[in-house]
C-alpha cells in the first residue's frame, strides 16, 4: 500500500473523529459552517511535504521499514488530531458573519499546519542526529 493512502487514511480518522465531535458540539452554539469543515485537511497537505524526509531517514534499513511505518502511523495520528482540532479557534475568538468565520478557520488552520511543519523538522533532525550518534 503506498505510504499516501495509509497517512490519508490515519490522518482522515482521526481528524474526522475530533472534527466531528467539535462539529456536533459546536453548530449550534456558535454557528459552525458546512463550508469550513474541509479546512482540517489543511496540515494534510502539510503532512504531504513531509513525508519524503520520513522515507529518507538513515538508519531506516538497519531497523527494517518498520521505522518508517512507526512514524508514518504517529505523525499521521497526531496530525490529524491536530487538523481536527483546528476548529476550535472558533470557541475562543468571536466571529459574527461567514466572512469573519472562514477567517477565523483558516487562520487556525494554517497555523496549526506550520506549527506542525516546524515540530517534525526538528524532530527529524534529532532523529537523524541520534541515530548518526548511535552508528
Amino acid at each position: 500500500m503506498s505510504d499516501i493512502v495509509i497517512l490519508f487514511t490515519i490522518y482522515f480518522l482521526a481528524a474526522n473523529l475530533v472534527a466531528g465531535g467539535i462539529y456536533v458540539f459546536g453548530q449550534k452554539r456558535l454557528g459552525l459552517l458546512w463550508f469550513e469543515y474541509p479546512f482540517i485537511y489543511m496540515p494534510w497537505l502539510a503532512m504531504i511535504v513531509m513525508l519524503g524526509d520520513f522515507s529518507r531517514i538513515p538508519g531506516a534499513a538497519d531497523a527494517g521499514v518498520s521505522l518508517k511505518y512507526f512514524l508514518l502511523l504517529v505523525q499521521g495520528f497526531s496530525c490529524g488530531i491536530l487538523g481536527g482540532a483546528a476548529l476550535l479557534a472558533r470557541f475562543f475568538f468571536a466571529a459574527a458573519t461567514a466572512l469573519d468565520k472562514l477567517k477565523v478557520t483558516l487562520l487556525s488552520s494554517l497555523t496549526v499546519a506550520v506549527l506542525f511543519l516546524v515540530s517534525r523538522i526538528i524532530l527529524l533532525e534529532m532523529i537523524r542526529w541520534v541515530l548518526a550518534m548511535r552508528g
